[in-house]
């Protein structure tokens, strides 16, 4: 059984606590503060804390002061390109290498998630549900390097949105997995390629929505 060290416990405890915005983006944290929420010692935070700074997930002010990442609407913009590329790979390769248990995934998926809306599960239940249809379709492309990349850009969208974001449409998401994954089914190369961009950049309009909404009202204060 793998023993965790104090660090790597306090750098999930703290990554948790930013998923379910517990800490929120833009929120400022002391070392000292953080090591008392978490329980956990001063020098295991220090070290999660460098770690999620590295990351991307925080960014240092000083030396025991951090605070937590928000991402900006260039940074949505490249990420969700970056998303576009990859995902129009595993596109091609999926459609080249499906089989009946990848097939089974995806539609594991797809239930799931209509499962998560119809019992209004908690949004970041159902965010993390979403990026899983992704995900199965990048394992199912083969490329382990896609899959790890796919999946640290999906994170880092999760992580740092902002906090009062709102689902951009439970159904609508759903509506898109299904179709793509029927095109997939009839090795419709084209359709699923256009229906995965569509998603895509609707996902990113509305997060950059909302990043527009935070800033003027972070202004107006």
């Amino acid at each position: 059984m793998e023993i965790q060290s104090h660090a790597e416990i306090a750098y999930k405890k703290i990554k948790e606590a930013i998923l379910k915005h517990e800490i929120v983006p833009g929120e400022s944290l002391s070392q000292e503060e953080l090591a008392l929420r978490l329980r956990v010692g001063e020098t295991p935070v220090r070290e999660a804390l460098s770690r999620l700074t590295r990351d991307g997930y925080m960014t240092r002010r000083t030396n025991d002061d951090y605070r937590v990442s928000e991402i900006s609407a260039e940074e949505a913009i490249e990420f969700f390109d970056l998303r576009q590329m990859l995902e129009s790979y595993c596109i091609d390769e999926a459609i080249r290498r499906l089989t009946p248990d990848g097939l089974a995934a995806l539609e594991h998926s797809v239930k799931f998630s209509h499962k998560s809306i119809v019992k209004n599960r908690p949004l970041i239940d159902r965010y993390l549900t979403n990026q899983d249809f992704h995900l199965a379709l990048a394992q199912i492309a083969g490329n382990s390097a896609v899959c790890r990349v796919l999946a640290d850009t999906c994170e880092k969208l999760v992580f740092t949105r902002p906090v009062d974001a709102v689902s951009h449409g439970g159904f609508a998401v759903l509506r898109y997995h299904r179709d793509i994954l029927r095109a997939l089914k009839l090795q419709d190369r084209n359709k699923a390629q256009e229906l995965m961009k569509a998603h895509l950049d609707e996902i990113k309009y509305t997060l950059l929505k909302q990043i527009a909404l935070r800033t003027r009202l972070a202004r107006a204060r």
